[in-house]
């Protein structure tokens, strides 16, 4: 029902990056704790100019600090980020940091044996829903694999659809923004429900490698009316389901479609 794979876009929109966005969302977002100038401001509101053209350092620091910076992630763009991190740059004593460590978290598969239909999620409020019945049907499956926690320059936005009754009551997942466009314009009907359930690196598109540090997620496509995907880590696991009829879908020789923290 799906199959559908498309060149990997870019992640970084460097194209729109844009210093006078990024001074308007610093006196928005940012001034009101780090001041208009970072470099008289003491620890740890100074640590922002590390930021400095390096949005994935904004990104982290909203991690460590979620009930006062969380709102970052879910608000601000890709872009935003970007425009941020170059006016930081342009702001005394600012200079770019040491790439931060991304945080994880872990998606959790289950399947539903009534409807053969497998689904993954990294939410806790699902997973808790999950394996206290509110969903009946819905077991464990006991395979997981890692999840950025959020967005940075190793990590894309995962973005997840709902495909109606009639199409397969189910969920597909892509890192390819290029895809997650593609889904969207070729599959109306679909439910967008989210552009960022988590975040994954993306494979190279030629040859399927992932970077450094991370792992293949291969994702199957039951090729059944009732459209349904399985997403593994394991080799073994996809080739099992491609013995049962599913088709893998990725890029490179062994098709590869995102790549987890290792």
């Amino acid at each position: 029902m799906v199959g559908v794979l498309v060149a990997i876009g870019t992640l970084r929109d460097a194209a729109a990056q844009s210093v006078a966005n990024g001074r308007a969302l610093f006196n928005a977002t940012c001034a009101g704790c780090h001041t208009t100038n970072p470099a008289t401001a003491g620890d740890p509101y100074n640590l922002i100019l590390t930021a400095a053209n390096t949005p994935s350092q904004i990104t982290y620091a909203s991690s460590l600090d979620p009930l006062e910076m969380g709102f970052i992630q879910t608000t601000l763009s890709p872009s935003d980020l970007v425009d941020l991190a170059a006016f930081i740059a342009t702001l005394p004593g600012a200079s770019p940091g040491p790439p931060p460590p991304l945080a994880t978290v872990t998606v959790v598969e289950y399947y539903d044996a009534a409807q053969d239909h497998y689904f993954i999620t990294a939410a806790p409020a699902e997973i808790s829903d999950l394996d206290n019945s509110v969903h009946a049907g819905w077991q464990r499956t006991g395979q997981t694999f890692k999840a950025f926690a959020g967005l940075g320059d190793a990590a894309s936005p995962v973005c997840r659809f709902y495909i109606p009754p009639e199409q397969g009551d189910s969920h597909f997942y892509s890192a390819s923004p290029a895809e997650c466009a593609d889904v969207r314009a070729k599959f109306p009907t679909f439910v967008y429900e989210a552009p960022d359930v988590f975040y994954e690196g993306l494979p190279d598109q030629a040859t399927g490698a992932c970077p450094a540090g991370t792992v293949p997620v291969y994702r199957a496509w039951d090729s059944r009316v009732d459209s349904n995907h399985r997403y593994t880590v394991s080799l073994t696991i996809r080739q099992q389901m491609i013995d049962a009829g599913w088709v893998a879908e990725g890029y490179g020789p062994n098709a590869v479609i995102m790549c987890a923290p290792a």
